[in-house]
C-alpha cells in the first residue's frame, strides 16, 4: 500500500497531465499577440526641378519649399517662418533667399537663416532625387 507521500506525488503529476492535455494539446506558453507593423512611411513626390530652381508644394496646409541645390542634392524647407509663424515666400531665381514677408527674416534654400529676427532654422524634410521626381518623406 502506497504511503501517503508518494499519494500526493502521484496526484500532483496526475494533475499536471491533465492540465496540460486541457491547454489545446501544445503545452506551449501563451505569448502576447504580436504588435502591429509600423504604418508606411508617407511620401510626397514632385517633378524634378532644375538645378538652382525652388517651388511651392502644398500638402494639406504644410507649405514646403523644394530647391534643387546640384545635379544630385535636393532640399526640403517648411515654409513656417520660425520667428513668428507666417508663411515666406519662395525666390524667384537662383541663389536667392526665402523671405519672410512679415518680419524680414531671410533664409538659406536650405533652411539656414541668413538674417533675423529669426534665431532657429527652417526645418528640413528628408528628400532624394529618384528618377525624375523628388521624393519627400513626411512623417518619417
Amino acid at each position: 500500500m502506497p504511503d501517503r507521500r508518494a499519494f500526493v506525488k502521484r496526484a500532483a503529476l496526475a494533475s499536471a497531465a491533465v492540465g496540460l492535455g486541457c491547454s489545446g494539446g501544445s503545452g506551449a506558453i501563451p505569448t502576447a499577440p504580436l504588435a502591429p507593423p509600423p504604418p508606411e512611411p508617407v511620401a510626397l513626390r514632385v517633378p524634378l526641378m532644375e538645378v538652382g530652381a525652388t517651388v511651392a508644394v502644398f500638402q494639406g496646409e504644410l507649405a514646403l519649399a523644394v530647391t534643387r541645390l546640384d545635379p544630385h542634392t535636393v532640399a526640403a524647407v517648411s515654409r513656417t517662418c520660425t520667428h513668428e509663424g507666417c508663411t515666406v515666400l519662395v525666390p524667384t531665381g537662383p541663389g536667392q533667399t526665402l523671405d519672410c514677408p512679415c518680419h524680414g527674416s531671410r533664409f538659406t534654400t536650405g533652411g539656414a537663416v541668413v538674417n533675423g529676427p529669426a534665431q532657429r532654422p527652417l526645418p528640413r524634410l528628408p528628400a532624394r532625387i529618384e528618377g525624375g521626381e523628388v521624393v519627400i518623406a513626411l512623417g518619417a
